[in-house]
């Protein structure tokens, strides 16, 4: 997303396929800042919002993949973008 200049989820399912992620159950969670975002501040955004807390209290997303780069985005000089992909099944 820092490279493309875009904030979405995209193509989930394409990504998971892509790198061999088995499951029923798919869900992503974003969350970007301006400056170094630390992991308790991604957590916290993210449990104050009532959909992105469901994902991660979600019991059946077993296994999670997280990505944290900073860099320039959106007119930042310096940002951080993180994204956490969680994979599972009911």
């Amino acid at each position: 997303m820092m490279r493309r200049g875009y904030f979405a989820h995209g193509n989930l399912l394409a990504r998971m396929v892509r790198f061999h992620v088995r499951g029923t159950l798919f869900e992503e969670n974003l969350v970007w800042s301006s400056g170094v975002l630390a992991a308790q501040g991604a957590v916290a955004d993210w449990m104050a919002s009532p959909t992105h807390r469901e994902t991660l209290l979600d019991p059946n997303l077993r296994r999670i993949g997280v990505g944290a780069p900073v860099g320039p985005f959106s007119g930042c000089a310096t940002a951080t973008v993180v994204t956490a992909d969680f994979a599972g099944g009911r």
